[in-house]
């Protein structure tokens, strides 16, 4: 267990904010801590007759575009489940007649507190896309049948899509 000292926010940003300080260890010692905190996100497969619907889009911190499912930041005090609907709509313009909820995962937790929520998504009805400003998204259909040479190939990279298309590989064997 760790003890906070003397923690101190350095960053407060619109995605996430910084903490720094001092922690206590369990054997008396103390140790420097930095951690971001985040509100979380949720990360949606959307399954259209017999393909996933992915989105590629260029991400700063890794300098180059990446296969991602559809996903989004959590706002404050809301639900993943609505967030998932929103986010689905905004991205690639469908809404889902069903959610199932398949698992919840921390990004990193070395460092951070953001926790992913991730649905599986069905019965889709096409509306518009109606992305942000700064949302420049790719859709890309992928088969089904394709999915597990994708992750057997280690092709995807994106810690949220590889355990959603994973999930849905389980929830389809049932």
């Amino acid at each position: 267990m760790e003890t906070w000292l003397n923690p101190k926010m350095v960053f407060e940003g619109k995605i996430f904010s910084v903490k720094v300080g001092e922690v206590r260890l369990d054997d008396g010692s103390l140790a420097r801590r930095e951690i971001v905190l985040h509100r979380g996100g949720v990360g949606i497969v959307p399954i259209l007759n017999d393909e996933v619907l992915l989105v590629r889009q260029f991400r700063i911190a890794i300098g180059r575009p990446i296969l991602e499912i559809p996903a989004g930041r959590l706002e404050e005090g809301e639900e993943p489940e609505h967030r998932a609907k929103v986010e689905l709509e905004e991205e690639i313009g469908y809404r889902p007649g069903r959610l199932v909820y398949v698992a919840s995962c921390y990004c990193s937790p070395g460092f951070t507190n953001e926790k992913d929520h991730i649905f599986l998504a069905f019965d889709l009805e096409k509306t518009r896309p109606r992305r942000e400003f700064d949302e420049h998204l790719e859709l890309v259909r992928i088969p089904i049948a394709q999915i597990e040479t994708l992750l057997a190939n280690c092709e995807l990279e994106d810690s949220k899509t590889i355990i959603g298309l994973r999930a849905l590989l389980a929830y389809l064997d049932k």
